[in-house]
């Protein structure tokens, strides 16, 4: 079949007028690999298997090689799936489990080895293909059931959460083998995620998906850089933007106490108003090392995580935490549960990423400069984002 996948207007209700997914519009280009990522219960396994025929759509279309596939049995949709459960078949060697989905389809014995053969190089299990899953780790296993995806040679994988059974430093690795593994096949995939940095890392485009609805689709960068809206900003990047609640007068910004100046150009001066602040710990710097142009905070640093490369600094901020709807959702979905730190202290807690040079210590004074031409804003009833750092050909929903 080949080609691209095209979802048009596509939405699952459950009974009980449960809506897991609403109208979702979402194009996936040929040969692209697309991640679909979001808190659990946001809709994105269930687009998955709508893709795969395992699910019906109640309204819409979904399209595969410019073929509508909406009402196809699982078997005509040319597609192949890796699940979070290796699936394998425990009395069968690799080798047949591999080729055990060609069998079914009446491949001749001379394909089916070949197939399976190519696949083994491609994956580095040549020496595997006589043992059983049980004499396997965890990370061969994976490997074999893309392989038992990869010889059916499909028009499209899907991938439901491929990595979450394995091991932190496992995952990192296999996360480098799909990438590498990509480049190389360069067939379409669909793969899903909770985790936001297995999205950045993987997805040429990212779809973020929040209570069914498509809140944004673009590349990892302009997600991380430009989010459309409170919860996109939240829920991408670790560590979390920091968010707080701000007064924009003219020129100036303030905001627990402080007074910074708006970057030269910025175009939401003069908007008096009340908004909501963000910053990405990232956009901190040690002001002894910092551009003199930089505005200065003077913070508490109350707990210092020397990480090697970097240190990490949390320190609070007189004002009250940002909480709505869209901060909760992305604190929920948050694999580092970032919200749960101090939980007694009802302040903003900010995190600012310094060079590991830094010399602050928990409990000291420290002055930090802070790039203001980062700053997100948003507004604090719709979560809606302001000013400058929208980019609105490239953002959908909100």
């Amino acid at each position: 079949m080949g080609g691209g996948i095209q979802l048009e207007g596509v939405t699952k209700v459950y009974p009980g007028d449960t809506k897991a997914v609403d109208a979702l519009d979402l194009e996936i280009r040929e040969g692209e690999f697309m991640v679909l990522v979001g808190p659990s219960g946001c809709g994105k396994s269930t687009v998955l298997r709508m893709i795969a025929g395992l699910e019906d759509v109640t309204e819409g279309a979904i399209l595969i090689g410019g073929k509508d596939v909406t009402d196809l049995h699982p078997r005509e949709r040319d597609i192949a799936m890796v699940f979070q459960n290796y699936a394998l078949y425990p009395h069968m060697s690799v080798s047949d489990n591999l080729g055990f989905g060609l069998k079914l389809r009446r491949f001749t014995k001379a394909e089916r080895e070949r197939r399976v053969n190519d696949v083994a190089r491609t994956l580095g299990l040549d020496a595997l293909l006589a043992r059983k899953p049980r004499a396997l780790s965890g990370g061969q296993r994976q490997r074999v059931a893309m392989g038992r995806a990869m010889v059916r040679e499909p028009a499209a994988f899907l991938m439901d959460e491929p990595l979450s059974n394995l091991d932190a430093k496992l995952r990192v690795s296999m996360r480098a083998e799909l990438a590498r593994l990509h480049e190389r096949l360069a067939t379409t995939t669909v793969y899903v995620t909770h985790d936001q940095i297995e999205a950045m890392t993987l997805g040429q485009r990212v779809a973020v998906l929040r209570d069914g609805i498509l809140q944004q689709c673009d590349t990892p960068q302009n997600l991380f850089h430009h989010p459309a809206n409170l919860f996109v900003a939240a829920f991408m990047g670790s560590p979390s933007m920091n968010l707080v609640q701000a007064e924009l007068r003219g020129d100036r910004l303030r905001f627990a106490g402080f007074d910074l100046p708006l970057p030269p150009g910025s175009t939401v001066v003069g908007a008096d108003r009340e908004v909501v602040l963000g910053i990405r710990p990232t956009d901190f710097s040690d002001a002894a090392t910092a551009a003199p142009s930089l505005p200065r905070m003077r913070v508490t640093a109350e707990v210092v995580e020397d990480l090697g490369a970097e240190r990490q600094v949390i320190f609070g901020v007189d004002a009250p935490r940002v909480v709505t709807d869209a901060t909760r959702a992305a604190a929920d979905a948050a694999s580092d549960e970032d919200g749960t730190l101090l939980a007694d202290d009802q302040r903003a807690l900010f995190c600012a990423c310094l060079d590991a040079r830094s010399r602050v210590a928990p409990g000291a004074t420290v002055e930090l400069a802070v790039d203001h031409a980062q700053f997100h804003f948003f507004e604090p009833q719709t979560g809606r984002v302001l000013g400058d750092r929208s980019r609105p050909a490239d953002l959908v929903g909100v």
